[in-house]
Formats: C-alpha cells, structure tokens, sequence
C-alpha cells in the first residue's frame, strides 16, 4: 500500500508541475505579436506622417507655382493687348499715310 502511496503521490506531483508551469511560448507569442503589431503600427503611422509633411510641401510649392503662372500668364495677356493696340495704330498710320500719298 505504501508503494502504490507513492507511486500515486509521484504520479500525482508530476502532474501537479507539469500543468503547474505556465506555457511559456503561447503566452509570449502573444504578447511578443502584440507588441511587434504596436511596433508596426507606430512605424506606419511615422512614415504617413513623414508622407502627409511631404504632400503639404508639394502642395505648397504647387500653390505657389500656379500663382506665378497666374500673374505672368497676366503680365503676357497685358503685353499681347498692349501689342495689338500698337498694331492697330500702326495701320491706322500706314493708311492715313497712304491715303496722303495718294492725294498728292
């Protein structure tokens, strides 16, 4: 009885330690993937940010291009106009001129 005691107090001790020690890789591979997920998102959202600070420069400078376009595409559409009233004083001129040729 003694024996059978002991083999059932052994039996019984390796079961207790067996299920008494915390698996240790489900456990840490939980946490190990949580936290290399935290790590990963914290990564993506350093680099949309880095992204949403190079946009907004790109749009500024775009911004800022199309401005001067704008106020240079005037300054030609001034010169043009400028150009066609010289022009169509110019041949006013060269008619009268003629005309006074002509007469003469």
């Amino acid at each position: 009885m003694k024996k059978e005691l002991k083999v059932v107090l052994y039996v019984l001790n390796l079961a207790v330690t067996s299920l008494a020690a915390e698996p240790a890789c489900p456990v840490c591979s939980r946490y190990n993937y949580e936290e290399m997920l935290l790590q990963r998102v914290i990564r993506n959202e350093l680099v949309m940010e880095h992204t949403l600070k190079d946009i907004k420069e790109t749009n500024t400078k775009v911004v800022d291009a199309l401005r001067k376009l704008q106020y240079e595409n005037g300054k030609v559409n001034i010169a043009i106009e400028a150009m066609e009233r010289k022009h169509i004083l110019m041949e006013a001129a060269l008619s009268t001129e003629q005309r006074v040729r002509i007469s003469d």
